[in-house]
C-alpha cells in the first residue's frame, strides 16, 4: 500500500490540501489503481516502468498536400474566409476566453 508520506508528498507537489481522512481513502484508492496497472502490465507482458523509446512513436498527422480538383473545398478558400463573421488577413478573430488574473 502507498505510505501515508508519499500521498503527502504528491498532494505538496499538486499543491493541493488534504485531510487525513482524504489521505486514508486516497491511499486506498491509489493503492488499487497501482495493483489494477500492475495486473494489466502482467497479462500483457508490458513494462510498467519501461519508458517509451522514440521508435515505438509515430506521427499520426496526415501529409500535408493540395487538394484535389475534385474536393469539394478545393478553390473555396476565399469564399470561406469572407464568410466569416471578423478577420484579419487570412485569420478568423474570435473572442478572448483565457484572461491573465490580476
Amino acid at each position: 500500500m502507498i505510505s501515508k508520506e508519499e500521498i503527502q508528498n504528491l498532494s505538496a507537489l499538486a499543491r493541493v490540501k488534504v485531510s487525513d481522512e482524504e489521505i486514508e481513502m486516497l491511499q486506498k484508492d491509489i493503492s488499487n489503481i497501482l495493483d489494477y496497472i500492475g495486473q494489466l502490465s502482467a497479462e500483457k507482458g508490458v513494462s510498467a516502468s519501461a519508458p517509451l523509446s522514440a521508435s515505438s512513436l509515430r506521427n499520426v498527422m496526415r501529409d500535408d498536400t493540395p487538394r484535389a480538383d475534385n474536393d469539394l473545398l478545393a478553390g473555396k478558400r476565399e469564399s470561406l474566409l469572407q464568410a466569416l463573421p471578423k478577420r484579419e488577413g487570412d485569420y478568423n478573430v474570435v473572442r478572448k476566453i483565457i484572461q491573465k488574473d490580476e
